[in-house]
């Protein structure tokens, strides 16, 4: 292979283009060498203008994270500023080389950095939280909570976010400034699916949290005592959009009752999706 004039072995090998790949180490990457990572929590990526613009000006300030992945590179940490990098047209990128991981530790490392950052939207971290358990990777909430440094009270509220309506959980798949996932919990708590709405209409309006949290506490004081006490049969109801496609869950536990619940879920389903206007 003749070396490009003025460039050394060692320039090329820095740059991805020649030789085996670094395992470790920062280096100089050409952005075509970066895939992203199928299975990142982010899903969305809204609100990218500051950052596309912060990067045009500056380049990019902290290296993304990245580790070997055939001839390439996978993405570990950075995919907001490798998108904005590649909005840009920048040729190389700095990156951060870390040694392969299983596949398992690598999710639960991503995950940990997201939820230690609250850098994901609170639907998008409680799908990525379901998925574990539903894969496997872990046996219980108790052993996922312990894995991520939660409580089994913070992982049993995140996956209740999942139970509300399609709605609502759309409106809070983007992070909202000054919201964290304490509050996505509290809304989830509440038991009038349209109070739901309004409280994250409000929150992405700025109502600060502690007139929502307000909110929340006089609703429960108006209202607890008379409220229908929640069916046995835990359900899960979820219509969700990804990549194209719309994905439609209905999920019960086989407890007594559970035929009428699962019925009383499909019709709640039919209804999301009469009133989802994207799918028309």
């Amino acid at each position: 292979m003749k070396l490009p004039e003025g460039k050394s072995r060692l320039d090329l090998v820095k740059s991805g283009l020649f030789g085996g790949l670094p395992k470790r180490g920062r280096f100089i990457v050409s952005i075509d060498r970066l895939l992203e990572d199928p299975d990142n929590e982010r899903k969305t990526f809204s609100n990218m203008d500051d950052m596309i613009e912060s990067v045009r000006r500056h380049g990019i300030i902290e290296p993304i994270t990245v580790t070997p992945d055939g001839d390439n590179y996978r993405i570990l940490t950075g995919h907001r500023r490798f998108r904005a990098a590649k909005a840009v047209g920048l040729p190389e990128i700095e990156v951060l080389v870390r040694e392969s991981e299983d596949h398992t530790t690598r999710r639960f490392k991503s995950l940990i950095s997201n939820i230690q950052r609250e850098n994901i939207g609170a639907v998008e971290l409680a799908e990525t939280l379901r998925a574990l358990l539903d894969s496997g990777a872990v046996a219980t909430q108790r052993e996922l909570a312990r894995e991520v440094g939660k409580s089994e009270q913070w992982m049993s509220g995140m996956l209740r976010i999942l139970e509300l309506p399609a709605r609502v959980q759309e409106e809070l798949r983007n992070p909202i400034e000054g919201f964290g996932y304490e509050m996505a919990q509290r809304i989830a708590q509440v038991g009038d699916s349209q109070l739901q709405e309004e409280l994250v209409i409000a929150a992405k309006a700025g109502e600060s949290t502690r007139s929502i949290r307000h909110r929340i506490d006089s609703h429960r004081a108006e209202h607890g005592s008379s409220q229908p006490k929640r069916q046995r049969t835990a359900m899960v109801i979820q219509l969700t959009h990804r990549h194209g496609t719309c994905i439609a869950t209905v999920k019960a536990r086989r407890e007594p009752q559970a035929r009428a619940a699962m019925l009383t879920a499909l019709r709640e389903l039919e209804q999301q999706v009469r009133e989802d206007d994207s799918l028309r």
